[in-house]
């Protein structure tokens, strides 16, 4: 991800696979299973070995915006720690979060960043991923409205309109977590959203978002001046879990163990640098030219600073920990197989 390509990448992105913050819909592939089917036909991506002082050039996609939740990755470009592991990411923002996996499936990217519970749910759909590192080692996924609504509780959402970013999981959670408060899928207009939740509240296309974090979403509405209401899903039952995850298809990360190794600690050392100097973190940030138009230089700052204790300073994921997500989640019929944790790893 070198800096001085990001406009060069940018283009790229748009024209590929769609730039940008916007886009809503469900298109994750995941539920139809169409990116899932490709995948034993298409060639994985392209690594260059690494040798000499030859770099491997690395396709990765993100979630949605470069962001406090992914700062790790940039301050790990910006201090050389990719440079030092002979690797050159180039990172894209999707149009949607849903298309992280599908892209990483279809073998037009090597890696992405996605939430830890859609790749439970992509395996279960039989996607041939795994999970390779972490890079937000906590959930933080909530339901947000904002005070002075008529909403008291998760049971007054009962008619009222959702604001989703789309990821299949996340109706499932739903589905779940309004079912503890009576309220059931249907009494409720559930709308997908992209990486546009704040937009969707704040315009009165929704009366509550959910999907989004009180270390982002809430910080970015409390500088437009709105008071967020936020439930964090662990206060409602959901185990902890890794929020942001790493994911490659399984036969590239087992063709490229030491890459793939390298990478998660370039990142890991990025998390470290992020949390030991944040206001740095937030520079780059905002001279990236992919983190949100519309976040302020400050509301950044705020985000960052928020977040930065939450990256993964060595990027491992806890089998047991995982073990424990994909259980809950079978347990509540969100996904059709209980899953061994092992499934979701690469094998050494």
């Amino acid at each position: 991800m070198k800096i001085s390509w990001l406009g060069t990448v940018s283009l790229v992105a748009l024209l590929l696979v769609g730039c940008g913050g916007g886009g809503g819909g469900d298109s994750s592939g995941v539920d139809g299973g169409d990116s899932t089917q490709v995948a034993a036909k298409e060639a994985g991506p392209k690594i260059d070995t690494r040798g000499s002082e030859k770099y491997a050039t690395v396709w990765v996609t993100l979630d949605g915006w470069e962001g406090a939740e992914t700062a790790s990755l940039l301050m790990a470009e910006k201090r050389g720690y990719f440079k030092k592991e002979r690797i050159s990411p180039l990172v894209l923002v999707p149009i949607s979060p849903a298309r992280t996996i599908p892209y990483v499936v279809s073998g037009q990217e090597a890696l992405g960043v996605a939430r830890g519970p859609e790749a439970v749910a992509a395996r279960d759909k039989g996607a041939p991923i795994v999970i390779v590192g972490n890079v937000l080692k906590q959930a933080t996924a909530a339901f947000i409205w904002t005070k002075g609504s008529d909403i008291g509780g998760i049971a007054d959402l009962k008619g009222k309109t959702i604001a989703i970013p789309g990821l299949s999981f996340q109706r499932s959670f739903l589905q779940e977590l309004l079912a503890e408060s009576g309220v059931e899928l249907a009494d409720v207009h559930v709308i997908s959203v992209g990486n546009d939740l704040v937009p969707a509240l704040v315009k009165g296309r929704a009366d509550a978002i959910f999907g989004g974090s009180e270390n982002v979403e809430g910080i970015e509405l409390k500088s437009r001046g709105f008071e967020p209401v936020v439930t964090p899903v662990t206060d409602l039952g959901v185990p902890n879990y890794d929020e942001l995850v790493l994911v490659a298809r399984r036969d590239v990360a087992e063709a490229n163990p030491k890459l793939m190794e390298d990478f998660v600690s370039a990142v890991a050392r990025g998390a470290h640098a992020a949390a030991n100097q944040p206001k740095e973190a937030a520079e780059a940030l905002e001279v990236s030219g992919e983190s949100n138009p519309e976040t302020s230089p400050a509301a950044m700052r705020a985000q960052v600073r928020a977040t930065v204790g939450m990256l993964s300073g060595n990027g491992q994921v806890d089998p047991a920990r995982l073990q424990h997500l994909i259980d809950w989640m079978y347990e509540n019929g969100m996904i059709e197989q209980d899953l061994a944790a092992d499934t979701l790893l690469p094998h050494s």
